[in-house]
């Protein structure tokens, strides 16, 4: 097994430890980063067709998010490069006190 679906396997998976590690171990290994980055994507797309077949419930996609953030957290140096330009800036929140921000974990 390579090291890309290693990361996508325990993206998958919910392995938030192991991540971090992985992905740098792809990168050490001369893979690109944008491959690492679309085999994380990829394997969200994963839980979330089981998430919408009932096979997954909202804790586990919660887990598998964070992994593939802790993943990216590795990955961001290697994928701003000089030529990026900033669009905006984008602010996402909930109300103070409100338990079920959920979504906005998602989505941040």
């Amino acid at each position: 097994m390579s090291k890309i679906e290693e990361v996508k396997a325990n993206v998958e998976t919910g392995k938030t430890k192991l991540v971090p590690g992985l992905v740098q171990a792809a990168l050490d290994e001369g893979n690109p980063a944008e491959a690492i980055l679309e085999a994380m994507v990829a394997a969200m797309g994963v839980v979330g067709d089981k998430f919408s077949s009932g096979e997954l419930f909202v804790p586990e996609m919660l887990i598998a998010a964070k992994a593939m953030a802790k993943g990216v957290e590795v990955l961001k140096p290697h994928l701003a490069g000089t030529a990026a330009t900033a669009l905006g800036t984008c602010v996402i929140g909930t109300v103070r006190g409100d338990l079920h921000d959920i979504g906005k974990n998602l989505v941040a």
